[in-house]
């Protein structure tokens, strides 16, 4: 029985069994990798159907996309050529991916630039921020690409390596980005192509390499030498930043599991109600930014929260709290609902939305019964976050508004506040709220009294 399993077992992980001849594995790849007005045509439609199913957000369209995309075959070449020392080969079939990308980008650009459609759907925001499962699925789809084209019957093969390995809605997102002048979306989407295509043609020169494809013999000796040093060092290149980009993936996804059960632990199995997260991973400051749907807390709260921290190994990250649910932007709010991937989602969205809003009408209310019992003249209070010009900033991915706390407070028009009255209301706002950079306006304006109205206690002369 051992000696009848043995040969079975043998056979099967065996890839060079069924392979096709060797030199016949090399044309097929060589001609997968040509440039012609075939290809051309077929890429251009190929955009043009990815770019409309990622504006109408159609699964669909996007896998048939992927499915007629020609984008695989130069990269596959070049994974071989390295393989076998073809200096030429690599050469050509880097140019046509070149070209092929260029194209790409250019034309998903012009679809976005005219179509009316420019916000983000899900399908154009889930290729902005590449995963460590999208390294593995580079390298396996790599392997299984290649493998696939070694043998004479692969016709299933390539299509679903064609739609795992998704390279086509990558240059979309990028030309969506560049067409709608988001910078975030170009970073992230070329990262997220660069990855793809780095380990889809490592993983092709180490299936070549395995197989062992016949290495190009050179006339010229000392050419040929020169050609194996080049090679060498593209290999190194390549393989460089593929070893870093695993590791910080590696460290991206620890930090996000670490985050989700932090947040998990320390507030949602205490009941309060989180509408708002942002994780941001960076290798030296990485930040948890979180706003709620009511609650607010102490800063012994804050401090207590990020001293937990250091439980769920997220030494030296910054948790930022926004105390109440309008601390969210208009825009915020937007991006957290668009960002939902089912109508379910998007509705809890909009319920939160409501929810937060339904409860700043009694907040308010409370606020202005505890002024009035402060000061009589105090006739009304309103407040929300509003977006000022001068809190603009630039930043990698083209810009931020930064939203600010806003409270008005009306007073009595015959007997106005003073000017150090104002400022006693606007100190216990701020302790009120929590928030020391809210701005304050009164209305009517405070005044500074004169002297003799000072020492009278009279305030009936508004500053101008």
């Amino acid at each position: 029985m051992q000696n009848e399993l043995k040969p079975f077992f043998k056979k099967l992980f065996n890839l060079r069994e069924g392979a096709e001849d060797k030199p016949v594995i090399i044309e097929n790849i060589r001609d997968d990798a040509e440039f012609s007005s075939a290809r051309l045509w077929t890429l251009v439609f190929a955009i043009g159907i990815a770019s409309i199913g990622l504006n109408i957000n159609s699964i669909p369209l996007v896998i048939g996309a992927m499915l007629i995309s020609p984008l695989m075959g130069p990269i596959v070449s070049i994974g071989m050529s390295l393989a076998i020392h073809d200096w030429h080969l690599m050469r050509k079939s880097f140019s046509n991916f070149l070209i092929l990308m260029c194209i790409s980008i250019f034309i998903s650009t012009i679809y976005f630039s005219l179509s009316p459609i420019t916000n983000a759907q899900s399908e154009l925001l889930a290729r902005t921020e590449p995963t460590i499962f999208d390294v593995l699925v580079a390298i396996f789809g790599g392997m299984a690409g290649f493998i696939g084209v070694s043998r004479s019957r692969h016709s299933n093969v390539i299509p679903g390596v064609a739609i795992a390995t998704a390279l086509m809605p990558p240059l979309c997102t990028i030309g969506y980005g560049i067409g709608t002048m988001q910078p975030k979306f170009v970073y992230g989407a070329l990262y997220l192509f660069i990855i793809n295509s780095v380990f889809i043609c490592l993983s092709s020169l180490l299936v070549s390499k395995y197989l062992k494809l016949p290495k190009k013999k050179y006339e010229d000796e000392a050419f040929q030498k020169r050609v194996r040093r080049i090679i060498t060092t593209v290999i190194v290149i390549i393989v460089s930043p593929a070893i870093y980009l695993a590791i910080t993936f590696v460290e991206r996804n620890d930090f996000y599991l670490h985050a989700d059960e932090y947040l998990q632990t320390v507030f949602e199995e205490r009941d309060y109600v989180i509408i708002y997260k942002d994780l941001e991973y960076h290798k030296d400051a990485s930040k948890i930014e979180i706003a709620f749907l009511s609650e607010r807390f102490s800063q012994e709260q804050i401090d207590e929260f990020r001293a937990r921290l250091v439980d769920f190994d997220l030494e030296g990250v910054e948790l930022h709290i926004r105390q109440t649910g309008n601390s969210l932007t208009e825009q915020e709010w937007n991006d957290l609902i668009t960002s939902r991937q089912s109508d379910s989602e998007k509705v809890l969205a909009l319920e939160a939305r409501l929810a937060t809003e339904q409860f700043a009408l009694p907040e308010s209310r409370q606020i202005l019964a505890e002024l009035q019992a402060i000061d009589e003249r105090i006739k009304d209070i309103g407040f929300g976050s509003n977006n000022f010009a001068s809190n603009f900033k630039d930043t990698e991915d083209g810009g931020q508004e930064h939203a600010t706390f806003v409270v008005h407070v009306y007073s009595d028009d015959l007997a106005p506040l003073t000017t150090n009255e104002a400022s006693l209301f606007e100190n216990w706002l701020q302790k009120r709220f929590n928030n020391e950079d809210m701005k304050v306006f009164f209305d009517p304006p405070p005044f500074t009294p004169s002297v003799n109205e000072e020492v009278l206690g009279v305030s009936t002369t508004p500053m101008e």
